[in-house]
């Protein structure tokens, strides 16, 4: 790397580009590409995953719509009087028909339940022959004995709440006749005493459910299993009633018979090609799975990953023909500005390009000439500054005299006062003097709210002595906020406003209400009066922000709007967070508040 350091130092700034940008750019655009692809490749995935699992729930909570209505339907029978009546009082053709016809309606408008087999059973030994009813009347089963010699009386015997969900299979000749797949629910029926006194098995056609279930399914494979593996329901028919490990649907290598259904499902979620989701109906217990093949979903991110190839290629020979061009426009305008540069540096201000053109090089070389005649400028201006500066310390120093003669004078008249016994005037002189030197704060310009409603105080005692039969207020602090840090002079205005126009520009006693308090994150000052009332256009005029109302008010000559102008100027200067409103309405009054958002300290550091 060495021997190649003074070889590219020496390079032409043309070459320099060519030999820096060209692989970065091809580096970075083949870097964005495959990442792109990376990323869309897992976004579709991802979203076809997503998509998926949103079928395999709906596919279950469909499920559960059907099996919950199978479950509701035998707690109706549970209620139906005719029903009970043929149960407990036993079977006869008059009471049957009565049943039938309560029962009938409602196989046939139903959307889920194709067939009813009910076993009346007074004792173990004892049952009346089943009644069978299906959506197209009345038929046929084998009787309770015969039932009982089936491997579901066994399960339903065993099964919690002596109820099941299963599938009776043409060759259990349970319906004589009825070749179909039923996926059945199987329950103890019990009398009005809760005794036993029957059985249940309303039955569902599985391949009407199935294409119920799965109308919508296009490119996907799905299917409806239980915990044993068997099929119940499938976009292909022909599968119901195999075991999961007999689908020929993306056969598993080295699958095995003897694999339990849960192996097989796990085994099918591992493979790469596949995308594999399934839902767990809470009803029945049975798995809604959803299957589709990855390569077909992904086929169109192959177009993106050749884009990506000739986007590349183009962008290289692209880059080698812009460099080129660039190197030979930045090169002469940058040559001048450097040679213009090293004169300056050694103090010729006088130092001028000349940069035709307006685009970005003859803007910089416009700049360049207005940076150079400014920089003199600066120059003097600095030495006037300097000298302002010093001409302010001075007025400063004098400003701070005057207040120590003020005070010395009003200290005076309070004495004078108080030896001539005229103890009204000397607490009038007092309080003038604390709100002078509560107003000038020592030249600070932040003072604690108890400090602020100190002065206001004092204004107020001093224009109660105007007003003493007309003013009348009320000052609310919470303890808590006495050391809160504040600009000065934010209440007294809105008070002098509220004095202004509640008690010298209205007849009739004035109330202010002045309030400092916590509200919900926020401290809130406020200031009510029981006035006039401001019209709502001028309300509106005061309330909306930015320099142009400020102006606005200046120009109009409003005392009031200036006021309410350099308080929210001033409140937007110090605070991030910080709300001044005004609510007022014509004869009633005039509220004005001002929120600081708790935990801003303002700009007083």
């Amino acid at each position: 790397m060495s021997k190649f350091a003074p070889f590219f130092r020496n390079m032409p700034l043309q070459r320099k580009l060519l030999a820096l940008v060209v692989p970065l750019l091809i580096v970075t655009v083949g870097i964005t590409g495959l990442y792109s692809y990376s990323i869309a490749s897992r976004e579709v995935v991802d979203k076809i995953r997503q998509a998926q699992l949103n079928m395999a729930v709906k596919t279950k909570d469909q499920l559960d719509h059907f099996a919950q209505n199978s479950v509701s339907f035998t707690n109706y029978l549970f209620l139906n009087a005719s029903v009970q009546e043929m149960v407990l009082n036993g079977d006869s053709p008059y009471r049957r028909d009565l049943v039938f016809k309560s029962l009938l309606p409602l196989m046939v408008t139903g959307e889920t339940i194709q067939s009813l087999i009910l076993y009346a059973v007074k004792n173990e030994s004892s049952a009346s022959n089943p009644f069978v009813i299906t959506q197209t009347g009345i038929a046929s089963a084998i009787s309770y004995d015969r039932f009982k010699e089936t491997p579901y009386y066994e399960r339903v015997r065993s099964s919690p709440g002596n109820q099941l969900w299963d599938m009776l299979r043409p060759e259990d000749n349970v319906l004589p006749g009825d070749y179909h797949h039923k996926l059945v629910f199987i329950k103890q029926y019990k009398n009005y005493r809760y005794q036993p006194s029957g059985l249940l098995v309303v039955g569902m056609d599985a391949d009407k459910l199935s294409r119920n279930l799965f109308h919508e399914a296009k490119d996907a494979t799905q299917f409806i299993m239980n915990d044993e593996g068997t099929v119940l329901a499938a976009t292909n028919v022909a599968w119901i009633g195999l075991s999961v490990n007999e689908l020929p649907i993306y056969p598993l290598e080295g699958a095995t018979e003897s694999a339990t259904p849960a192996e097989t499902l796990d085994k099918l979620k591992q493979r790469e090609d596949l995308i594999v989701s399934d839902a767990v109906s809470t009803i029945t217990g049975w798995h809604s799975v959803v299957i589709q093949d990855r390569s077909k979903l992904v086929a169109e991110l192959k177009n993106i990953g050749s884009a990506t190839i000739s986007i590349t290629i183009a962008v290289c020979f692209i880059a080698i023909f812009l460099s080129w061009i660039i190197a030979n426009i930045i090169t002469n305008p940058m040559k001048k500005l450097m040679h213009s540069m090293k004169a300056l540096q050694i103090g010729d201000f006088s130092q001028r390009v000349d940069i035709e053109g307006n685009d970005e090089f003859g803007r910089l070389g416009y700049l360049y000439n207005s940076m150079v005649g400014r920089i003199k400028a600066l120059i003097d201006d600095v030495y006037a500054s300097s000298l302002k500066q010093r001409e302010a310390e001075l007025k400063a120093l004098q400003s701070q005299i005057n207040p120590h003669f003020l005070y010395n004078t009003l200290n005076m008249i309070n004495w004078s006062a108080l030896q001539k016994g005229d103890k009204e005037i000397s607490e009038m002189v007092v309080s003038l003097s604390q709100v002078f030197r509560l107003s000038l704060n020592s030249g600070n310009e932040f003072v604690e709210l108890e400090q602020e409603v100190e002065l206001v105080r004092h204004y107020l005692f001093l224009q109660k002595k105007r007003y003493p039969a007309r003013l009348y207020f009320e000052i609310e602090m919470e303890p808590s906020l006495k050391h809160f840090r504040m600009p000065k002079l934010l209440l007294q205005p809105l008070v002098e406003n509220a004095i202004i126009y509640s008690i010298e520009q209205a007849e009739g006693t004035g109330n202010i209400f002045i309030r400092a308090s916590r509200e919900e994150g926020w401290i809130v000052l406020e200031v009510t009066d029981n006035g006039p009332g401001m019209p709502n256009e001028l309300v509106q005029r005061l309330n909306a922000s930015g320099a142009p109302l400020s102006a606005k008010l200046q120009s109009d000559g409003s005392k009031s709007g200036m006021a309410i102008a350099n308080i929210r100027e001033r409140l937007a200067l110090f605070y991030k967070e910080a709300v001044f409103e005004i609510e007022s309405r014509e004869g009633i009054g005039t509220r004005i508040q001002v929120r600081i958002k708790e935990g801003d300290s303002g700009h007083d550091a």
